[in-house]
C-alpha cells in the first residue's frame, strides 16, 4: 500500500522544478506521467552525464528526476488519445512555456520563476538569479571581492517541494470531500527560496540596520557559524547559547574562553571573532572530525560531520536510514539521493527504473 495510489499527475513542461514536484509524487506511489516532446523533456540533456555522446539517455540529472514515472511522446498520439489521457489526470503540471496547454477543467499546478502575473512575469530565471534576487549572495564570500555563487539547481527543486505541498493540500482537500472542481495553481521559484532569508529580510525590516558580509563562515547574528577542517575532514559547527559554548571550550580544552563574559552571546562572540577563530580552528585541526562528531553529540553540542564526496555513501547514519537509493537507466545504475522525507506505515519508493524516451507511448494509443 502506497501514500498515493490511485492518484495520477501528468508533467507537460519537464522542467527541473516541475519533475522534482512529480518526482516527490512517484516515490510516495502516485502515477506519473511525463508527456514529452518527439525530442524529450529538457532534463534528458541536462549535465552530469552517464558518459559522452549518446542518444539522450544518460542524463544523471534526468535519472535521478525520474525513476518510477511513465513516459509519452505527444506526437505519437491522436487527439482524441491525448483528450483521454488528460482526462485520467488529478494534476497537471507545468511552466510557462508547457509542451500542450492544459484545459481549464484539470487542476493545474504551474511552477515559474517569478509567477504569472506582475512586472516580471515574462522573464526567464537561473539558480544564481534566485540566490541574488532573495539576498543570500550578499552574505556568501570575501568581504571586499566578489559573493560566491552556489552551484546546482536547490532553488527549482525548493520550488518543486513547494508546489508539491501546495498540490498535495488540494489533492486531499477533494479525496476528503471537502473540495469539489478544478483549480488553478501556481508556485514563483523566487517566492519559494525566499525561506532561505527570511529572518534576515524581517531583521531588516524592524531593526533597519544593513548587515555586511563578514567573512567565510561568518553567518551573524549565529557564531561559531560553519564548517572548518580537522585534523581529518570537515566538521559543521553551530554553537548558539551560552551551554553550547561551555561545552564547545570544553570539547577543544579552550576553557579559558568559557567564562569570559562577552563570550556568552553570540553577537559578542562575532564581536570578537578574529580572537576566538584563530583559537578554535588552530584547536579543530588537532582532532578528527568524525571523533568531534561524537564527542560533540554527547555534549549536547550541534555538530555535523560534513563528508567528502568520496566518504559521502559510507556515513553511518545514511546508510542507515536508506539516503541514497539506485535509479536505474537499463544501461546503468546511478546511486541518487531518497526522498528526502518519511511516511511509515506507507513508506515511498527507493529507486527504480528510469523509463526511456516514449517507452509507456503505446499503452495510450488505441488498439
Amino acid at each position: 500500500m502506497t501514500a498515493l495510489a490511485g492518484i495520477t499527475v501528468i508533467d507537460v513542461s519537464g522542467s527541473i522544478s516541475t519533475s522534482y514536484c512529480a518526482k516527490l509524487f512517484a516515490d510516495y506511489g502516485a502515477t506519473v506521467i511525463n508527456l514529452e516532446p518527439s525530442r524529450g523533456f529538457k532534463t534528458r540533456a541536462e549535465p552530469p552525464f552517464t558518459q559522452t555522446g549518446g542518444d539522450g539517455e544518460n542524463s544523471a540529472l534526468h535519472a535521478y528526476l525520474s525513476t518510477n514515472k511513465q513516459s509519452v511522446v505527444l506526437d505519437k498520439l491522436t487527439p482524441a488519445q491525448l483528450s483521454t489521457l488528460l482526462q485520467q489526470a488529478d494534476l497537471v503540471l507545468d511552466d510557462t512555456n508547457p509542451i500542450i496547454d492544459p484545459p481549464a477543467s484539470l487542476s493545474r499546478m504551474t511552477i515559474s520563476w517569478y509567477g504569472t502575473t506582475g512586472p516580471m512575469a515574462d522573464f526567464t530565471g537561473t539558480d544564481a538569479q534566485m540566490y541574488a534576487m532573495n539576498g543570500m549572495l550578499r552574505m556568501i564570500g570575501e568581504p571586499n571581492a566578489a559573493p560566491y555563487i552556489p552551484t546546482g539547481y536547490q532553488a527549482q527543486m525548493v520550488a518543486g517541494a513547494t508546489a508539491f505541498i501546495g498540490a498535495m493540500g488540494h489533492i486531499l482537500s477533494r479525496e476528503l470531500g471537502n473540495a469539489e472542481g478544478a483549480v488553478q495553481l501556481e508556485t514563483s521559484i523566487l517566492e519559494s527560496v525566499m525561506c532561505f532569508t527570511d529572518v534576515g529580510a524581517i531583521s531588516a525590516h524592524n531593526t533597519g540596520i544593513e548587515a555586511s558580509r563578514l567573512g567565510v563562515n561568518r553567518f551573524p547574528p549565529t557564531y561559531p557559524l560553519g564548517v572548518f577542517p580537522c585534523k581529518d575532514g570537515w566538521l559543521g559547527v553551530t554553537v548558539l547559547t551560552p551551554s553550547q559554548w561551555h561545552a564547545f571550550c570544553d570539547l577543544l580544552d579552550l576553557q579559558e574562553l568559557a567564562d569570559i563574559p562577552l563570550f556568552q552571546s553570540s553577537a559578542g562572540r562575532l564581536e570578537a571573532l578574529d580572537i576566538i577563530e584563530p583559537r578554535f580552528t588552530e584547536q579543530l585541526l588537532k582532532h578528527s572530525a568524525e571523533d568531534l562528531f561524537y564527542r560533540g553529540q554527547k555534549a549536547r553540542i550541534p555538530l555535523a560531520r560534513v563528508p567528502t564526496m568520496e566518504e559521502l555513501f559510507m556515513v553511518d547514519q545514511f546508510v542507515k536510514r536508506d539516503a541514497f537509493c539506485n535509479a536505474d537507466l537499463g544501461h546503468t545504475k546511478l546511486t541518487v539521493p531518497s526522498t528526502p522525507f518519511r511516511l511509515h506505515a506507507t513508506p515511498p519508493t527507493f529507486g527504480g527504473p528510469v523509463a526511456t524516451l516514449g517507452k509507456h507511448t503505446e499503452a495510450y494509443i488505441d488498439g
